[in-house]
C-alpha cells in the first residue's frame, strides 16, 4: 500500500518518484548545464541557451583568463589570475564529466527512490522522514553558503578591477581576447556590470555543480544510515505500534514510500525477508557509489591537486598583501574561503560514507542473529562477508576522501606557503 496521506501534523510531502537531488538539478537548470526537458519547442530553445553559456561564457571566459594571466605586470596580478585560471580549468572538467554522463546521472537520482518502493514498517518510515528531511536540509544550507561565500569573493574581486581600470572597458577583464568580440560594448558601466554578472554566473557554475556532488555523497549517507537501522530491527518477528509512534514534528517532511498493511496494532514480519530486504538495499548502495565513481573518479584527482595548489597560492598572497596593498590580501582572504569549501565538501562527504558504512557490520552483530533459525544465520553470514571492507570513495583510486585527507592537504599547503615567504624573504 502506498502512503499518499501526510496525516494532520504533515503538512509537506515528497512524492515517490521525485529526486533527493531536485534542487542541485534545478540550480545547474538556470546556467544551462541540466536540460530537464526532453523534447518539444521548450527543449531546443534551452539548447540554444545552454550552447551559449557554455561556449561563449565559459569557454571565452576560461580563454581570456589565460590572456590575462600570460599578460599580467605583476606577480600578484599573475597569481590571482593564475589561481582562477586553475579553478576554471578544473571546473569545466567536472562539467564535462556531468554532461557527457547525463544518462548515469538521472539513473543516480532513480536508485535513490528505489529504497521507498520497498515495504517497510512504520517505524521505518518515521525514521526515514527524520534522517531524509534532515540531508534535503544539510545540502540546501551548503549550497548557500558556499553561493555566499562565492558571490563576496567576486564583489571584492570587481571592487579590486573598478579601481584599478580608470573606467576604461579595455582595462576589464571582458575587454581582453577573446571575450571582446563577443560583448562589444563602449559605456563602461554596461560592461563592468555585464562583466562581474557573467563572471559571477561562471563561479556559480562551479559551485553549483561542487553542491551536486556535495549532495549526491549526502544521500548515499542517509540510505546507509536507513539499512543500518533496517538491520538493527530485521530480527523481530512482531511489531507492536504504539500511540505516540504516530506523531511527528511540523518541520518534518513526510517522504511518501511503500508500508506494509496492519492488522490492529501489530505488525507479523519475517525475519529473513527483512534481512533478504537489507540486502538488496546495500546493493543498491553499491551501485549508487560505484555509479557515481564511474563519473567523477577521474576527475576528483586533479581538484584535490588543484585545492592545494590554490590554497597554497592564497595562503602566500595573503602574506604578500599585508607588506604591500591590503586589497589584494582581502581578496586573496575571500578567494581563499570557498576554495577550502569546496575542498571541505568532497573529503567531508566522503568520509561520511566511510564512517557510516563501516557501522553496518556492528548494526549486523545487533541484529539477534543467535535468536533466529538456520536460514537467517546463513543469509547473516553471506552478508557479513559483504560489508565487511567500509565503502570508500577515492580520486582516481589514489587519493581517499576522506577528514584525513582534508588535513594532509591543508597541513602541505601551510609548508608549502612558509616555503615560499622563506623564498621570498
Amino acid at each position: 500500500m502506498t502512503t499518499t496521506e501526510a496525516g494532520t501534523k504533515r503538512e509537506r510531502v515528497f512524492p515517490i518518484n521525485k529526486s533527493y537531488l531536485y534542487f542541485n538539478l534545478n540550480c545547474l537548470t538556470v546556467f544551462g548545464i541540466w536540460n530537464p526537458y526532453k523534447e518539444g519547442l521548450k527543449y531546443w530553445l534551452y539548447r540554444i541557451y545552454s550552447t551559449y553559456f557554455v561556449g561563449v561564457v565559459m569557454i571565452t571566459r576560461v580563454l581570456s583568463l589565460a590572456v590575462q594571466a600570460m599578460t599580467a605586470d605583476n606577480a600578484s596580478q599573475f597569481l590571482q589570475d593564475f589561481s582562477l585560471l586553475a579553478v576554471e580549468t578544473a571546473d569545466t572538467l567536472k562539467g564535462i564529466a556531468f554532461l557527457i554522463h547525463r544518462v548515469e546521472v538521472l539513473e543516480l537520482s532513480k536508485t535513490f527512490n528505489w529504497e521507498r518502493h520497498l515495504s517497510s514498517t512504520r517505524q521505518m518510515t518515521h525514521y526515514r522522514n527524520e534522517v531524509l528531511t534532515n540531508s534535503l536540509h544539510t545540502s540546501k544550507k551548503f549550497t548557500t553558503t558556499i553561493i555566499i561565500a562565492l558571490i563576496q569573493y567576486f564583489t571584492l574581486h570587481f571592487y579590486r578591477t573598478l579601481c584599478q581600470s580608470d573606467h576604461k572597458v579595455e582595462n576589464l577583464p571582458i575587454g581582453s581576447i577573446p571575450l571582446r568580440y563577443f560583448f562589444i560594448l563602449s559605456n563602461f558601466w554596461v560592461a563592468f556590470i555585464c562583466d562581474y554578472v557573467t563572471f559571477t554566473s561562471l563561479g556559480l557554475v562551479a559551485v553549483c555543480h561542487d553542491s551536486f556532488i556535495m549532495s549526491v555523497m549526502i544521500n548515499i549517507t542517509a540510505q546507509l544510515r536507513l539499512l543500518n537501522f533496517r538491520l538493527e530491527k530485521c530480527h523481530m518477528a512482531t511489531i507492536t505500534i504504539r500511540s505516540g509512534d504516530a506523531n511527528e514534528t511540523s518541520s518534518r517532511i513526510h517522504f511518501e514510500c511503500v508500508e506494509k498493511e496492519m492488522s490492529g496494532e501489530s505488525l507479523v514480519l519475517d525475519p529473513n525477508e527483512e534481512l533478504v530486504n537489507c540486502i538488496k538495499c546495500h546493493q543498491q548502495i553499491v551501485r549508487m557509489v560505484n555509479i557515481f565513481k564511474h563519473m567523477y573518479n577521474k576527475v576528483l584527482l586533479p581538484q584535490l591537486f588543484n585545492s592545494l595548489l590554490l590554497i597554497t597560492i592564497s595562503g602566500l598572497q595573503m602574506i604578500l598583501g599585508q607588506q604591500g596593498n591590503l586589497t589584494d590580501s582581502l581578496v586573496a582572504c575571500g578567494f581563499l574561503i570557498p576554495v577550502i569549501l569546496q575542498l571541505l565538501a568532497f573529503c567531508w562527504g566522503g568520509n561520511f560514507i566511510l564512517v557510516e558504512s563501516d557501522k553496518t557490520s556492528y548494526s549486523l552483530y545487533a541484529a539477534h542473529w543467535y535468536n533466529n533459525d538456520k536460514i537467517f544465520q546463513n543469509n547473516l553470514k553471506i552478508f557479513l562477508g559483504a560489508v565487511r571492507n567500509p565503502l570508500i570513495v577515492s580520486a582516481g583510486g589514489l587519493v581517499d576522501l576522506t577528514a584525513e585527507t582534508f588535513k594532509n592537504i591543508l597541513t602541505k599547503a601551510y609548508s608549502g606557503v612558509a616555503v615560499l615567504k622563506n623564498v621570498n624573504d
